[in-house]
Parts: structure tokens; C-alpha cells; sequence
């Protein structure tokens, strides 16, 4: 069935976390305009104004290891919450496809999962949808959370069936009786995903909220093996599946707990060929393999093993050509290089300045300042006053022409475009270019803003987009920095 919302056609249905739900509202959608692919939820029209006040609620709380909702569209029958579909996959065909991680690959996906929610309970939300296929990896392998404004209002709409059983701690599914579940629902959660990571298996083997609560009272509790990592990494995966909320971990003691775990440094995920657009099946994924792994994936799809595993090298099926000296030294040069700026980049994802060195860089909060002229260029929008971009750029930029005719634009019409704002992914510090000014590289996403005129009705839409990379100019003045010129990215 293919089904239509405004600019979204829906390609794939993705069937209930965990368990294949015919009922889940769940699908891979392409974006007509632009051609890239979505997510969307889709949900019955009559919970769209709580949806969408859900979502502003929730959404304001911005991290660059959560995704965002990019779009909310709705027709005469039909609700629908966009984000966007990054392009390196889910966490769930990864580890079908490939197996299970390694310790240093487990604490890679976990650490900027639990800042995640760590920024989300600070400001009171529950995510409650902390489950393998809520868990994404962008075009350079960085873990993403999926949108917690989506899974609250599915879980509101269409139960907590369709968010990820298998993950769900039990008191989410006992609420009505003994009330809200807390932060510690996804705490639980998050260790049942790093069980998945390490075993290949989530907390419960169930497909229906029933499951879990006969599993649980019954007390068939899960429990990592003892041989499936280092010892304080199973002691904490063992506390943040602990049957009594109270007892588990704050999320920001998860941080603290996995950044001091023995195992060896964070390692990169093992994605092989890299990233594929639409990695929705298994079928799809081109993980990590080698002439046994391609052997068997053969024989999945009906070819014979021996004649597949020949066809990658003279070496019998399943076996590995032996390297040279030379090139072995090679690999582990490369090899320690590698770690070397992996251990950095875990440190700038969670957003840790460098150890040494008092630069005013290191110092500066960049996601902040990025954010804050995003919120004065969106007033500037809002207000349709071109004065207003003052506070956004320095006198005599391009952008700041660009802008001021756009809003010129919008004045004469008697329009105006209120909460204009992009939603942040990703920001990182560009090398020094020695000229006095800073470059900030920063991936966003533009949801669709609605514009109203003089009296506050909608006369129309701005158009959405996807991930995007900038570079912004940035200077300092005597009232914070200014955007002196946009570059692409």
C-alpha cells in the first residue's frame, strides 16, 4: 500500500520495533521534493492537536545525538511526524546482519546515547521509545536517538506494543496501576539495548506487553553473561537492568560509569562497504564481511557457498589470504592511528572540551552560540523586522542582505513566518583559518514553518529539508559573535 501526505509517498512499511506489527505506524517515506528518504509515524488525524503540541513540548529539547522532528503534516484522515532517515541505518540490521558488537563497539553506541538522555531528563522529558530500531547512525557512523517527541505521542496513540517490547521495562507497562514510570524506564531500556549490542538479544524475549509482565513476575530477569564483556561493563549493564527503578543508575551516571569501564578505548563501528541510503531490511545492509561471511550470505540467497566463497579469491571457502610483513605493520600503524582520533571524536560528540590548554575555543559553548543566532534570525523572521538581523550578522554581510530581502519580501505581503527555526544535528569547530574569525561547520534539518498574515492565519508553508552542511564565518564583537558570511559546506 502506498499511501500520500502532503509531500511524502511512503515507500516501506517498517512494521512494530521488535516485533513486526502489522499495526505499527511506522513507515519509510520519500520526500517528492527533494527525493531524499523519511521516517514517519503515521496516526489518525483526530490526535493531531495534541500531537503537535506534544511535539513542540518535547522537541525543544535539542541534543546532536537525538534526532529531531523535521515536519508534522496532516490531511483529512491522516497525522504524520517526520524525521529524518539518516543514511547509515538502524542499530537493529547492523547487528542482525553482522552479529554481535565488540565491548569498545558497545560503549561507542552507549556513551552518546546516555548524553542524550541525560540532556532529556534534565528537562524532564522520558523518552520511552529507547529500543534498537530507535537507535540510527548518520553518514560518518555517529549514534542518533530517534525523535523522543515521536515516541511520546505514539506511545499515547497507539500503546506501547509498537514501541519496543523487548526493551521495555516493566513498570512503563504497569503505570496505570502503580503511575508514570520515571527517567529509569529509560535507563532500563538502554541497558536492554546494550545487551542487544553485546549478545545479539534485547531484555525479553516478547512480542506483546503480556509477555514481559508474566517474564518479569515470574522473575525470569535478564542477565548479561558474565564472558560477554568486561567485568565493570556487565556490573553496569546489570545495574541499569536492576528490577527496582530506584536502584538503577542516573543516565548521566551511565556516562560517568561507561567512560570508565575496562575495556579497550572506544573502537569505530564496523560497517564495511559504509552507509547505504535506505537500509531499512537486513537484505539491504552492507555490513562488515569477508569470503565465510559473503559465503553464507549466498547460501541465504539460494547460491551455492563453495562457488561464492571461489569467486572472491583462489583461498578455499571461508579462508583468508595471509598479509605480508609489511603490510601487517602497516594495518597496525593504521589501526592506532584510527584509535587515536576515535577517542578524540567520542570526546567531541559528547561535547567534552580537550583536557589540556585554556583556548577560548575549547571554552566556548559553539552549539549554543549557533543555536542563539538560529533563535534571534527566527525573531528577526517572526517580528518581519529587518533590524532585528543585528543580532544575527555583522553589518554589511551577504546573508544579512539575503535575509533582510526576504523579510522585505514578506512585509510587503503582510506575512510574516513565526518559530522559524532549523533543528541542529551536529556542530563542530573548523580548524583556525588566522584571519580573527572562527568556522563552525554545522549539519541541520529545516522543518516546514508555517506563514501567517496580519491576523495571525496561515496563508502557507515553508518548504522542508533534510540534513544540510554549512559553514558559518563567525566574529566576535562586544555582544557575542556575528555571522559575517555563510559558505557551503
Amino acid at each position: 500500500m502506498v499511501v500520500v501526505i502532503g509531500s511524502y509517498r511512503t515507500v516501506e512499511h517498517l512494521g512494530g520495533a521488535g516485533s513486526g506489527h502489522r499495526s505499527s505506524p511506522f513507515w519509510r517515506a520519500q520526500d517528492t521534493r527533494t527525493g531524499e528518504d523519511v521516517a514517519v509515524a503515521m496516526l489518525p488525524v483526530e490526535v493531531a492537536a495534541a500531537a503537535r503540541e506534544t511535539a513542540d513540548v518535547v522537541g525543544a529539547v535539542r541534543h546532536p545525538h537525538l534526532l529531531p522532528v523535521s515536519d508534522v503534516v496532516e490531511d483529512q484522515t491522516r497525522l504524520a511526524l517526520v524525521t529524518p532517515w539518516p543514511r547509515g541505518g538502524r542499530l537493529t540490521e547492523l547487528v542482525r546482519r553482522r552479529g554481535a558488537l565488540s565491548p569498545a563497539e558497545t560503549v561507542t553506541v552507549l556513551l552518546p546515547l546516555a548524553a542524550a538522555l541525560t540532556a532529556l531528563h534534565a528537562d524532564g522529558v522520558r523518552h520511552g521509545g529507547v529500543c534498537p530500531e530507535a537507535i540510527w547512525f548518520d553518514a560518518r557512523g555517529r549514534p542518533l536517538l530517534g525523535a523522543a517527541a515521536v515516541s511520546t505521542v505514539v506511545a499515547e496513540v497507539a500503546g506501547q506494543a509498537v514501541l519496543g517490547c523487548a526493551d521495555v521495562a516493566p513498570e512503563v507497562l504497569r503505570q496505570a496501576r502503580t503511575g508514570p514510570a520515571g527517567p529509569a524506564a529509560d535507563v532500563f531500556s538502554l541497558g536492554s539495548v546494550a545487551l542487544f549490542c553485546l549478545t545479539g538479544r534485547s531484555a525479553w524475549p516478547a512480542e506483546e506487553p503480556a509477555d514481559v509482565l508474566v517474564q518479569s513476575a515470574a522473575g525470569q530477569w535478564p542477565d548479561p553473561p558474565d564472558d560477554a564483556g568486561p567485568a565493570d561493563l556487565i556490573a553496569l549493564v546489570r545495574a541499569m537492568l536492576h528490577a527496582d527503578p530506584a536502584a538503577r543508575p542516573a543516565a548521566d551516571a551511565v556516562v560517568r560509569g561507561l567512560s570508565g569501564v575496562g575495556c579497550p578505548s572506544p573502537e569505530p563501528i564496523r560497517f564495511g562497504s559504509g552507509p547505504v541510503p535506505t537500509p531499512a531490511s537486513s537484505k539491504r545492509w552492507r555490513g562488515w564481511s569477508g569470503p565465510a561471511d559473503d559465503a553464507r550470505e549466498a547460501e541465504d540467497d539460494g547460491a551455492d557457498p563453495p562457488a561464492a566463497a571461489e569467486a572472491v579469491g583462489p583461498s578455499a571457502p571461508g579462508a583468508r589470504r595471509r598479509r605480508g610483513p609489511m603490510a601487517r605493520l602497516a594495518i597496525a600503524l593504521l589501526s592506532g592511528l584510527l584509535l587515536t582520533v576515535l577517542v578524540a571524536q567520542v570526546g567531541n560528540w559528547l561535547g567534552d572540551p580537550p583536557e589540556s590548554g585554556p583556548s577560548v575555543v575549547a571554552a566556548t559553548d559553539w552549539a549554543r552560540v549557533v543555536a542563539d543566532l538560529d533563535e534571534a534570525r527566527s525573531r528577526a523572521l517572526a517580528d518581519a523586522d529587518p533590524a532585528l538581523l543585528g543580532d544575527v550578522y555583522v553589518p554589511g554581510s551577504a546573508a544579512a542582505a539575503a535575509d533582510a530581502a526576504v523579510i522585505d519580501g514578506l512585509d510587503a505581503k503582510g506575512w510574516r513566518v513565526p518559530g522559524a527555526t532549523h533543528q541542529i544535528v551536529d556542530v563542530q569547530v573548523l580548524p583556525d583559518p588566522g584571519d580573527g574569525s572562527t568556522r563552525v561547520a554545522v549539519v541541520d534539518t529545516l522543518p516546514a514553518h508555517p506563514v501567517v498574515d496580519g491576523a495571525g492565519q496561515q496563508v502557507a508553508t515553508t518548504p522542508a529539508r533534510g540534513e544540510q552542511r554549512r559553514v558559518l564565518v563567525l566574529q566576535a564583537t562586544e555582544t557575542g559573535y556575528r555571522i559575517s558570511d555563510v559558505e557551503p559546506g
